[in-house]
């Protein structure tokens, strides 16, 4: 029920204070008493309001906003939707009826006929009111004007205070600097010094020692005195804990200095002001000019000079500021002196910029000498040039190596040991005589005039009349790029045939200006066909290859194929190339139906391939997971369709396949950059200068790459480095080799690797013999990893020329490689996918590492169980 009765009450004394202080208002600003019924006449619309306007606002703030709903609902209105404002008025309404307050019969009786009386006195009440109000008024406006010309006076104070200051800045320098002096002898003659008791957990632990007294030749600057303990300890609470402060004596002079400059500065202005300025101040606003009046008008440029001071007197030294002191010098003698030690400072300064322009002039001078000259060679005049240009599986390759067939000599450089040993088997199978030479693996024929290798194998000493470089667009490649920028540009041949997508044609005529003899563009003669209904796995069929983006998945698809009664093949990147070839020769051979692979497949594999399915449309460049790009794209996708076998080469998604249709069919963009990286004869031209390779990689990152370049992080060279620093490795082997070995090609993050190469180092520079590589049998992942092992032990058999022990170890690593097939071809279908939290089987395709009932308690530990339901 509402309480109307008591809210009326309340209403009826606030509706009679609002008459009365109306009538009051009215009245008492007329010189004579107005008669009652005029004041009823001038204020009837106000009068016959004011009950109306005090009960709605009585009601309304006496009743919740819940309970006027209630109540009006109760009453038949339907409330929902109207505004808070309009539900108010009709509450107030509502509730009034029955409920009245007659405003003018209380005046009538208050006032009227025969209480003239009463009204006269109410008069003179409201009269001696005003007469208060005018008289607080006028006040008000009188110190209001004081104020105003007060105001306009400390405007007037700064602008003629400024000025003086700006002027006498440099003198009022010398009087704080001056003081500043006087304390610091002070404080170095009587004080000691205070270090931290190194003693934890000890009741002394947060405490300060004496330390023997303070030594002015023990601090070259006036900051390296500053920041000396005082001996002073406080402490200050934090969120969880009291933390212990030591007080410097920075703490201590950064309040010396701004009460000095705050007590002797304004004085000073203050003496300076112009005697007119300072009487007329006075007269208009009855006192004299003081120091604070001086701080308030200049308080912004005296908070400034504080800071401004204070990093001048900081970069002083502490010997020419105690000077003054020492010699009790006059402000004439003090500001002669100081203007010669500003000379002084002026002078070594200028010496020590100019000592560092040299320096900085002889490192770019080296910088150039060591760096630069290197990327500014042209390619040979003598070589003919001709580009293989197209997208994949268009027959780039197969044109090129024609003409090296047919040559007498000439070499075929590729990104991937596999694709060099293709040819090599291929040159030979023709009756080609050809050599193969990788990081980690050589084969000599006899009297071979070919050779078959990685690109990084090149070498400009070396001649012949056809060189092939493959997968040219590889040059933009931020770690290996400069390998096929050197292949490209310094190749020794008559004729050289560059391959790769039409990307690189603009890079390419720029960078082989001159010298290009013909231009070949491929077009697929096998049209490629986007199939837009979503891919599902049930879906595969015989000469599919399905593309992944990790080992693991790899795997992890292809057990679940296997499983399903289909007889797969796996590609991925840390695959041995002959395991990778055994795999591809079974696809080939019929002997299994379907691939699974990942972007390995789209270097320069050609397989009966009917369809491509991407299952994943998101790759992990090392950086970070991001969409394919066109070229990538149509990389994998053009090993679809095989001439005579599958003249429609199909391409299916398992998402978004109108998207990277788009993507498919569109056009590259032009490659702009290509990547560059150190050579050997930067080394040698380092060693002239300089001895480790520390400042090695220092200057590399400082030099500036040429444009349209980009330079090599050299990140697995820092790494290995790091192992190596400061030890007798770098002590006792020369530069260029110690590089060298940094450059090996081996999975450096695994760290059982490492350690073998660490290993190997020391035992070459400590003419011992190189560690056996750690052989592991069991598991596909130790088998992998100890495959890993031999090839890095081969590449430092290779590079120390130890050819016949490479010899066994490329046996064994065959022997190896043998048993990693058979691992993948009898044991595919025991791959599992579990959880990495409790080892539960997952299903081969579910989207994260730990299985959704791990997931739900590791939500409701972090989040709790409320949280969660």
């Amino acid at each position: 029920m509402l309480e109307l009765e008591t809210i009326q009450s309340s209403a009826i004394e606030k509706t009679k204070h609002t008459l009365l202080q109306d009538i009051k208002n009215v009245i008492g600003e007329q010189d004579e008493c107005p008669d009652f019924e005029t004041y009823l006449t001038d204020r009837h619309s106000f009068i016959k309001k004011a009950w109306g306007t005090t009960w709605r606002k009585a009601v309304v703030s006496s009743v919740s906003k819940k309970s006027r709903k209630s109540y009006l609902t109760e009453k038949g209105f339907e409330v929902k939707g109207y505004k808070p404002q309009a539900i108010d008025k009709l509450f107030a309404k509502e509730t009034r009826k029955g409920i009245e307050f007659n405003a003018f019969s209380w005046l009538e009786e208050q006032y009227g006929k025969g209480n003239k009386a009463e009204w006269l006195s109410l008069y003179g009440e409201a009269r001696a009111e005003f007469a208060e109000k005018e008289e607080e008024r006028k006040e008000k406006e009188r110190q209001q004007s004081i104020n105003d010309r007060k105001a306009r006076y400390q405007l007037q104070l700064n602008l003629e205070a400024a000025p003086i200051l700006e002027v006498n800045k440099g003198l009022y320098y010398l009087h704080i600097r001056e003081q500043l002096s006087h304390q610091l002898s002070k404080d170095i003659k009587t004080n000691s010094k205070y270090i931290e008791n190194y003693a934890p957990h000890t009741e002394l632990e947060d405490e300060l020692i004496a330390n023997g007294d303070l030594t002015r030749h023990d601090y070259e600057t006036v900051n390296d005195f500053f920041q000396e303990l005082t001996g002073g300890v406080s402490s200050e609470l934090d969120r969880y804990s009291t933390i212990i402060l030591f007080e410097t004596y920075e703490d201590v002079y950064e309040v010396f200095i701004t009460d000095k400059i705050y007590e002797i500065i304004p004085t000073m202005i203050m003496d300076d002001l112009p005697a007119s300025f300072k009487e007329e101040y006075k007269s208009y606003t009855n006192a004299s000019v003081t120091r604070m009046d001086i701080i308030k008008a200049l308080r912004s440029d005296l908070s400034d000079l504080v800071y401004e001071y204070k990093k001048m007197l900081v970069e002083e030294k502490l010997s020419d500021v105690l000077e003054i002191s020492d010699h009790n010098l006059t402000i004439e003698e003090h500001q002669e002196r100081y203007q010669q030690q500003l000379e002084e400072r002026r002078l070594q300064q200028e010496r020590e910029r100019e000592e560092k322009k040299k320096l900085i002039e002889e490192e770019q001078r080296q910088l150039n000498y060591i760096f630069g000259a290197e990327y500014e060679m042209d390619p040979r005049k003598e070589t003919e040039y001709i580009l293989h240009l197209g997208d994949t599986n268009t027959g780039k390759t197969y044109t090129a190596l024609k003409s090296l067939k047919k040559a007498a000599s000439g070499s075929y450089l590729a990104p991937l040991r596999l694709l060099a040993l293709e040819v090599f088997e291929k040159l030979n199978k023709d009756r080609v005589p050809c050599s193969l030479k990788t990081g980690e693996e050589e084969k000599i024929v006899e009297d071979a005039q070919h050779m078959a290798g990685t690109v990084e194998m090149f070498s400009e000493l070396e001649h012949g009349d056809v060189t092939v470089i493959d997968e040219a667009q590889m040059i933009q490649d931020r770690d290996r790029g400069f390998s096929w920028y050197k292949a490209i540009t310094r190749a020794n041949a008559k004729q050289v045939h560059v391959i790769g997508s039409l990307s690189i044609r603009s890079m390419l005529e720029e960078m082989l200006d001159g010298v290009i003899s013909e231009i070949h563009e491929y077009e697929r003669d096998i049209p490629l066909k986007v199939d837009l209904r979503r891919f599902k796995i049930e879906q595969v069929k015989p000469a599919d290859a399905l593309i992944v983006f990790s080992r693991k998945k790899v795997l992890q698809t292809a057990a679940k194929l296997e499983k399903d009664g289909h007889k797969v093949s796996v590609i991925y990147g840390s695959m041995p190339p002959e395991t990778r070839r055994k795999q591809i020769e079974q696809f080939i051979n019929r002997e299994t139906n379907v691939i699974v692979s990942t972007d390995a497949i789209g270097m320069g594999l050609n397989l009966p391939i009917r369809r491509i399915v991407l299952l994943e449309n998101m790759k992990f460049d090392g950086q970070k997971r991001r969409l394919l790009t066109s070229q990538e794209l149509k990389q994998i996708a053009g090993r679809a369709g095989r001439k005579g076998l599958y003249n429609v080469g199909e391409v299916a998604f398992a998402k978004d396949a109108k998207q990277m249709r788009e993507l498919l069919f569109s056009t590259d963009e032009q490659i702009s950059k290509f990547s560059i990286a150190p050579t050997s004869d930067m080394l040698r031209r380092f060693k002239e200068y300089h001895h480790d390779l520390g400042t090695f990689f220092d200057m590399w990152a400082k030099f500036k790459n040429p444009k349209g370049t980009q330079k090599s992080n050299l990140a697995q060279e820092r790494e290995l480095y790091e192992e190596v620093k400061d030890t007798l490795i770098e002590a006792k082997m020369p530069i260029v080799d110690l590089y060298g070995y940094l450059q090996l090609p081996f999975s450096a993050k695994e760290s059982s690797l490492k350690k073998q190469w660490v290993a190997s180092m020391n035992a070459i520079v400590n003419r011992e013999e190189l560690p056996e590589p750690r052989m592991i049998e069991g598991s596909l992942e130790k088998l992998e990893l100890s495959y890993k092992a031999i090839g890095l032990h081969l590449l430092f058999l290779y590079r120390m020329d130890r050819r016949p022990e490479a010899i066994y170890w490329e046996r064994v690593r065959e022997e190896l490689t043998d048993k990693i097939h058979n691992v993948l071809r009898k044991d595919m279908k025991k791959f599992k996918r579990t959880c990495s939290a409790c080892s539960k089987d997952l299903p081969w395709n579910h989207d994260h590492a730990i299985c959704d009932s791990c997931f739900h308690k590791r939500f409701r530990r972090r989040y709790g169980d409320d949280d969660f339901n």
